[in-house]
């Protein structure tokens, strides 16, 4: 996914329009976000209805359509005028991100009943390891083809994969549908709740509120990823700007996404093994705030970073797996497209505020320290909300 390399455009932009100040690139993510957050909604309640294949389409139109208004800011030399495409396009993407994100949860957990944690965990895992091929091939696209070319040829990809895997192959089958000798134990829950109906139950709120707090944490982070390892490695430790830059940040997201991948499968099958998402999460959630700070205390030295990355993406992987797998665990399989989209307007909220957020920091303070003491601070309060959680979640039962 091309939101996951997201960061890497920032120097590049900062470079070609002389900007000091991170902020105003970053924005283009919360406006992507407020794109995401409503039509995420609108496929969720699609989906549960017709299924993904129309969602699929409007995914891979918007989002070309938003890259394609991202390309025609580099005709313009000012920045007050090329923001405007700059911002606009990212939010016609975040339209097209945001009826894939809706979508996808519906396929999945009707199809995996069985093994909700694995399945969402090997597709999260698809995801995530997607750096490793955009990563480098952005790099590649940039330099060799310039800014415009290389949007508007990752926004063709991106919606060829849409078409060809999400609208020709995807569907789903009915909510009441079960593999063949597979039969739900008698502690999971069966009653395929409704909408009204989930937002009665607590684990709904626990979800809502760990899934808000670790997702503003990681946003902090993630979409500031390339200028926190600039400012650490070419800034701090002196490093050449253009090699960082250019070369050891597409190298740090390639290899950030193997721990991001295997952390999503890992921890899909870690959930579905020792008994549910609010007995695994505290443990992607501790894992994932201890990462950071040793993140930050590192961040000056190469290997170091790479190494300890690796670690944090591992927990940001697991993350959304566990989050995911949560929904039919809990609620059931019939209303799962609009009670994950509902849940996930936490997430969307977090991703409106968080990169902007992240990067107003650094512009205020001149360093990503507070940033990513937030993001730590954010992740230990989650381990408390779980915990506590549990207490009043039927009997710590189906959890």
């Amino acid at each position: 996914m091309i939101t996951l390399i997201w960061s890497q455009f920032y120097p590049y932009i900062m470079r070609f329009y002389d900007l000091d100040e991170v902020a105003p690139i970053a924005l283009s993510v919360s406006i992507s976000a407020s794109g995401m957050l409503v039509f995420q909604i609108v496929a969720g309640f699609i989906a549960d209805r017709l299924g993904p294949k129309l969602p699929m389409a409007l995914a891979g139109i918007c989002f070309l359509a938003g890259m394609s208004v991202i390309s025609w800011m580099f005709s313009y030399e000012s920045w007050e005028v090329a923001r405007v495409y700059w911002y606009a396009g990212s939010f016609i993407a975040g339209i097209g991100a945001g009826f894939y994100v809706g979508t996808f949860p519906v396929v999945i957990g009707r199809w995996f009943p069985d093994s909700p944690g694995r399945a969402f965990g090997i597709t999260i895992f698809g995801q995530n390891i997607s750096p490793l091929i955009t990563s480098p091939l952005a790099a590649y696209l940039i330099t060799n083809t310039g800014l415009p070319n290389t949007f508007v040829s990752l926004g063709l990809m991106i919606f060829a994969l849409m078409y060809a895997i999400g609208v020709v192959f995807w569907r789903t089958p009915p909510h009441d549908w079960l593999p063949e000798g597979f039969r739900p134990p008698v502690e999971a829950t069966t009653a395929n709740l409704s909408l009204s109906q989930a937002v009665k139950d607590v684990r709904f709120w626990i979800l809502f509120t760990v899934m808000f707090s670790t997702a503003l944490g990681w946003f902090l982070i993630l979409m500031n990823i390339a200028t926190i390892i600039v400012e650490g490695l070419a800034e701090k430790a002196g490093m050449d700007y253009e090699y960082v830059a250019g070369s050891f940040v597409p190298l740090f997201m390639s290899v950030t996404a193997i721990g991001n991948g295997v952390g999503a499968l890992a921890w899909g099958v870690i959930n579905d093994r020792i008994g549910g998402p609010l007995r695994t999460l505290p443990l992607v959630y501790a894992i994932g705030g201890i990462a950071i700070i040793l993140f930050y205390l590192v961040y000056t030295n190469p290997l170091l970073v790479l190494l300890v990355g690796v670690l944090l993406y591992f927990a940001l992987g697991g993350e959304p797996a566990v989050h995911f797998a949560a929904v039919p665990t809990f609620f059931g399989r019939k209303f799962v497209g609009r009670i994950t989209t509902v849940l996930n307007t936490s997430v969307m909220t977090s991703a409106i505020i968080g990169p902007y957020l992240g990067a107003f920091i650094r512009d205020t303070t001149g360093s990503y320290f507070y940033s990513l003491l937030i993001a730590a601070i954010l992740h230990i309060f989650s381990v408390g909300v779980v915990l506590l959680g549990r207490k009043y979640a039927r009997g710590d039962e189906n959890v």
